[in-house]
C-alpha cells in the first residue's frame, strides 16, 4: 500500500516541527524559571545549562526548516535523525539522571505516525547508536549506571519498537481491508447503476426508454405552471415500418431503428429528452426552445432521415411521420401526450413524411 494514501507527509512533518519549536519555548522558560530557583553557581547554569542547549537546539531547528522548505526527499529520516540529537543534548545536560536515557524513545514513537516499517527500523538504530555512544562516551552517566538499567533501556527501546512494527503491520492489512471493502462497495454501486439504467435505457438504441419517458414528463408537471418552460412533445413515428420487417426481415428492420435513433440523438442538446417509446415510435420532450424552433429542429431530423441509405434495404430509403404538442395552461401530462398522438395520426393520414404542429 502506498504511503501517500496513508498519511499527508509534508503536512505532519509542519506540525512535529511546530510541537519541536514549542519544545525549544518550554526549554527556555523551564531553564530560565529554575534559574531563580537553583543552588548552582547561577553563572555556571546560564553558561552551561541554558545557552548551549538554547542555541544547539535553535540551529537545529533552523536546519530542519531549512530542509522543509527545501521538500527533499526523506526529510522524514532527516526529522528523526535531528530529534534524536536534540535528545543527545538533552541527555548530556542531565548526566546525572540515567532515566534520561528512555527520551531515546521518543524518535521511535514519532516514526510511528509515518507507517512506514524502514523509517521504525531507522530509527531504532538511531537510538541504540546514540545510546551505545553516550554510555561509551559519558564519563558522568557510565558510573552510575547498574548492568540491570543497561538491560532494561535496551530492552525497552526493542520491546517497544516491536511492538510499533506489530501496530503498523496490522494497521496496512486493516487499511487494506477497508481498501478492498471501499472497493467492493464501488463495484456494487457501479452495478446497481447498470442495473438502473438497464432499466431506463432501451437496450438497442440506448435512448431512455418507454418508463424514463413519463417519469421525465411526470417530473415536468411537478412544478407549478409547467407551460412556463415551454414544454413540447413530439412523437415520430417510421413510416411502413410494418412492411419493411415483412420484406426484408426483422434484423433489417432493428437496423432502420438503430440508425434513425443515431440521427435522433445526433440533433440532442440542452434539455431535449429522446426515447424510444415503443417498437418503430421515438418522442422527444424539449424544454426551453419556443414552438417554431423546435418543429426546425424536427423538420431537419425528418430531411436527415429521409436522406438515409440503408444497404439492407438494397439502398432504399425511410421517412418519419412527426406528431408536436406544446404544453399550454390547464393542459395535464395525458392530454399533452395525447395532443402530440393525435398530430402524429394527421400526419400518418394525410401524406406520411411530414410534420403536424396540433393546433387544437
Amino acid at each position: 500500500m502506498n504511503n501517500k494514501e496513508v498519511i499527508n507527509t509534508h503536512s505532519l512533518i509542519r506540525d512535529i516541527l511546530n510541537i519541536l519549536w514549542m519544545g525549544v519555548g518550554l526549554y527556555i522558560i523551564g531553564t530560565s524559571t529554575n534559574l531563580i530557583f537553583t543552588t548552582y553557581d547561577k553563572w555556571l547554569f546560564v553558561k552551561e545549562i541554558m545557552v548551549p542547549p538554547t542555541i544547539q537546539f535553535i540551529m537545529l531547528m533552523v536546519i530542519l526548516e531549512f530542509l522543509y522548505t527545501k521538500k527533499i526527499k526523506h526529510l522524514e529520516y532527516w526529522l528523526l535523525v535531528i530529534i534524536t540529537i536534540i535528545i543527545d543534548v538533552i541527555i548530556y545536560g542531565l548526566q546525572t539522571l540515567t532515566m534520561a536515557l528512555l527520551l531515546l524513545i521518543v524518535p521511535v514513537l514519532i516514526s510511528l505516525y509515518f507507517y512506514k516499517t524502514k523509517l521504525l527500523t531507522f530509527a531504532f538504530y538511531m537510538a541504540i547508536i546514540s545510546f551505545l555512544s553516550i554510555y561509551i562516551f559519558s564519563d558522568s552517566l557510565r558510573p552510575n549506571m547498574k548492568h540491570s538499567e543497561f538491560i532494561f533501556i535496551i530492552a525497552m527501546l526493542i520491546g517497544i519498537t516491536l511492538l510499533l512494527y506489530k501496530l503498523i503491520k496490522h494497521s496496512y492489512q486493516l487499511a487494506n481491508q477497508l481498501i478492498e471493502t471501499e472497493k467492493e462497495k464501488q463495484d456494487l454501486f457501479s452495478k446497481n447503476i447498470h442495473m438502473e439504467r438497464l432499466t431506463r435505457v432501451d437496450a438497442v438504441t440506448n435512448l431512455y426508454n418507454h418508463r424514463s419517458f413519463h417519469e421525465h414528463l411526470k417530473s415536468i408537471f411537478a412544478f407549478k405552471s409547467p407551460e412556463k418552460f415551454s414544454v413540447h412533445v413530439a412523437i415520430l413515428d417510421i413510416d411502413n415500418f410494418k412492411s419493411i420487417n415483412d420484406t426484408y426481415g426483422h434484423r433489417a428492420g432493428d437496423h432502420v431503428i438503430i440508425e434513425v435513433a443515431k440521427l435522433i440523438e445526433s440533433h440532442m442538446v440542452g434539455d431535449d429528452f429522446p426515447s424510444r417509446y415503443g417498437g418503430e415510435e421515438f418522442a422527444i420532450i424539449s424544454i426551453g426552445p419556443s414552438t417554431e424552433e423546435f418543429i426546425q429542429k424536427l423538420e431537419r431530423i425528418r430531411k436527415a432521415i429521409s436522406n438515409l441509405s440503408f444497404s439492407d434495404l438494397d439502398g432504399k430509403m425511410v421517412t418519419v411521420s412527426i406528431g408536436v404538442q406544446n404544453l399550454v395552461a390547464g393542459m395535464n401530462k395525458e392530454q399533452l401526450f395525447k395532443g402530440a398522438d393525435s398530430a402524429l395520426y394527421q400526419a400518418k393520414n394525410s401524406g406520411k413524411n411530414k410534420t403536424i404542429f396540433n393546433t387544437n
